[in-house]
């Protein structure tokens, strides 16, 4: 129980924040949670649609996220999409990504050995880039990491919005709670779970917040982003995935103690 007596802030939306809470208990931890986003489909949905509806014209479909997959198949589902072409391979970026599109009857030709868009990448290299065609279902915000290094390699990528990240509602009674008695360590998985921390508790509560808690991310968009607050990143995990999230932060209150 090497989390025990540590108080860990969770951001995630109402939906996901319970994984990531039963990891931080399971390790001795307390988890807070604090939604600071919340999962909303794109204001315009006539993107998606197109692109589901010719699917068959993409070599590859590629998952960065488990939200990306999961708003990509509600969306295929009440557009009327029965069944994915024969031909179209399914890559995910991590295992959190994989079951959610398995649990779905989707079948995953290969999961990222490094969860990041990189390593995505690197492993579809394999398999050859150029003259092939890509669709990237995405959040609003998506990175352009990917996209950009298939078009190097030669292949034809189309970004489409899946979803993208609202402002949460405000829960007073946790914002109380965690004002009156900041956390031990504060995670955030994107950069608009850390951004949206500003508005829904106040610019000054905020960083009075951050100013007494230790900063936990996943992924270096993620800590550019609280850095360029003028905040200081104490914990990146190697791999972008909730259990290795945890795994740093019991890493760095291990060491500290």
């Amino acid at each position: 129980m090497t989390l025990s007596g540590i108080r860990v802030l969770i951001t995630r939306s109402a939906e996901q924040g319970g994984e990531f809470a039963d990891l931080v208990r399971r390790a001795g931890g307390a988890p807070v949670l604090f939604p600071t986003i919340r999962l909303v489909p794109p204001d315009d949905c006539g993107p998606l649609d197109r692109e589901i509806g010719r699917l068959s014209s993409f070599d590859w479909i590629l998952f960065t996220s488990a939200n990306a997959a999961r708003f990509f198949c509600d969306r295929s589902a009440r557009v009327g999409l029965v069944s994915w072409p024969a031909g179209l391979r399914v890559a995910s970026v991590g295992p959190g990504t994989t079951r959610e599109l398995e649990s779905r009857g989707v079948k995953v030709r290969f999961t990222a050995a490094k969860h990041t868009g990189e390593g995505l990448f690197e492993d579809l290299l394999t398999d050859g880039v150029a003259g092939k065609r890509f669709l990237l279902p995405r959040a609003l915000e998506g990175r352009q990491v990917l996209p950009e290094a298939i078009r190097r390699e030669g292949g034809q990528v189309v970004p489409v919005v899946a979803y993208r990240n609202g402002l949460a509602e405000k829960d007073e009674d946790a914002a109380a709670e965690i004002l009156a008695d900041p956390p031990d360590v504060c995670t955030f998985a994107s950069p608009s779970a850390f951004q949206n921390l500003f508005p829904l508790l106040g610019e000054e509560n905020a960083r009075d917040l951050l100013g007494k808690s230790r900063i936990a991310v996943i992924g270096e968009v993620t800590a550019r982003a609280v850095r360029s607050r003028d905040f200081r990143v104490d914990i990146v995990p190697e791999t972008y995935t909730l259990k290795a999230m945890v795994d740093a932060i019991e890493g760095f209150f291990t060491a500290g103690r």
